[in-house]
Formats: C-alpha cells, sequence, structure tokens
C-alpha cells in the first residue's frame, strides 16, 4: 500500500527499473541474433563464391548436376541449424524477460497483501466479509496465474523437445542421404 510520497516514488523507481531491465534484455537478444544473422550471411557468401567457382571450372553437364545434389544436403542442414540458434536465442530472451516478470509479479504480490493486511487492520467492525471477498479475489487471481505459467512453461517443454527432434530427423535425413 502506498501511504507515503516516498513510497510513491520507490514504486515508481522499482517499475521503471523492471522495464529498463526487460528493454535490456530484448536488446541483448536482438543483438544475438544480429550476429547470427552476419555470420550466417558471410558463410553464406563464402560457399556461395565457392560452388560457383567450382561450377565454372566444371570440365561436364554431369559435373554440375553433381555438384548440385552435393550441395543440397549441407544447405538444408544449415538452415536447420539456422532456425534451431534462432529458437534458442528467442527461448533464452523471452525465459530471461519471463523471469523478470514473474519477480515483478511476486513482489506486487507482497505489496498487495501488505495492502490488504493494512486495511484489515484499519477497517471498521462489519467490513470482515469486504476483506474476505478480497483475500478470496487475491487468492483465486494468484491461482489463476499459476496455472497459466504451468501451461506456458509446459508449451515451452513441448515445443522445446520438438525443436530437438526436428533437429535429430534433420540429421538423420542428412546421414542417410549421404
Amino acid at each position: 500500500m502506498v501511504n507515503t510520497p516516498e513510497q510513491m516514488i520507490q514504486l515508481q523507481k522499482a517499475t521503471f527499473e523492471m522495464f529498463q531491465a526487460v528493454a535490456l534484455k530484448s536488446l541483448e537478444g536482438v543483438e544475438k541474433l544480429a550476429e547470427l544473422n552476419i555470420q550466417a550471411f558471410k558463410a553464406s557468401l563464402t560457399e556461395s563464391n565457392e560452388h560457383f567457382s567450382a561450377v565454372l571450372e566444371a570440365k561436364d553437364p554431369k559435373a554440375v548436376a553433381d555438384m548440385a545434389m552435393a550441395g543440397a544436403q549441407p544447405g538444408t542442414d544449415k538452415v536447420t541449424a539456422y532456425a534451431k540458434h534462432v529458437y534458442e536465442i528467442s527461448n533464452e530472451t523471452g525465459t530471461e524477460i519471463a523471469k523478470l516478470f514473474e519477480k515483478q509479479f511476486a513482489d506486487s504480490n507482497k505489496q498487495f497483501s501488505a495492502a490488504i493486511d493494512a486495511m484489515a487492520k484499519n477497517a471498521p467492525a462489519g467490513t470482515e466479509g469486504v476483506v474476505t471477498l478480497v483475500r478470496s479475489a487475491m487468492s483465486a487471481a494468484n491461482s489463476a496465474y499459476d496455472q497459466v505459467n504451468k501451461a506456458t512453461k509446459q508449451a515451452v517443454e513441448l515445443a522445446e523437445a520438438n525443436v530437438a527432434a526436428v533437429t535429430k530427423t534433420g540429421r538423420a535425413g542428412s546421414k542417410k542421404a549421404a
């Protein structure tokens, strides 16, 4: 409960710091994605140049066809690896931001609980039902938050398992093709 201007200032400061931390985590994620894209672009240019040079040096059409077939599977593996890296960066960034919000939610929950306790102590006689109703609503909101949080974590775990399975399948397919 905010009783003084100093408490209001502290609350605003905490909120600002949380949003600043979220912005920094987001920027770190964007920075990692940009670095990954730069690396992928450089590798793609180098490989394209090498492949084009090899095609120009080919003596017959069969050699050109063989080069095209040989270059297809590594490309698929690279796209799969790139997608996996993008997912890992996105997942890591999202997890860090979720932790920040969870901490903020827990802190806010403590403050709200303290405000309810203060309200209960200072409430006039006969308003116990209102205090009980507010506590019950807070408990229901916390329970709903916990359920959504658990469902979200299960969805993330399922997505991670699917990415791992696709990556494994992609590698197994490239080994069979080789």
